[in-house]
């Protein structure tokens, strides 16, 4: 559960960094300014967290495949 949790936050963290580096990149107009940069390098920080996230949990078990064409039809 906790597990899901994680990645809840860390998708949602993902969307809102984009956002601000867009918003900053408006702002700026293209002046050279390192804070864009700098969210887009935690929204990559934050993707790198989501992927390790979802891979542990495929690993261990605590998310599952559920797409109906995964599975063979008996």
């Amino acid at each position: 559960m906790w597990l899901k949790v994680i990645i809840i936050i860390l998708l949602i963290g993902n969307v809102l960094t984009l956002g601000l580096a867009f918003v900053t990149l408006i702002k700026e107009q293209g002046r050279g300014g390192k804070r864009t940069a700098n969210w887009l390098l935690t929204r990559v920080t934050l993707a790198a967290l989501l992927l390790l996230a979802v891979t542990y949990g495929v690993w261990s078990g605590d998310l599952g495949i559920s797409a109906p064409w995964h599975h063979p039809i008996k």
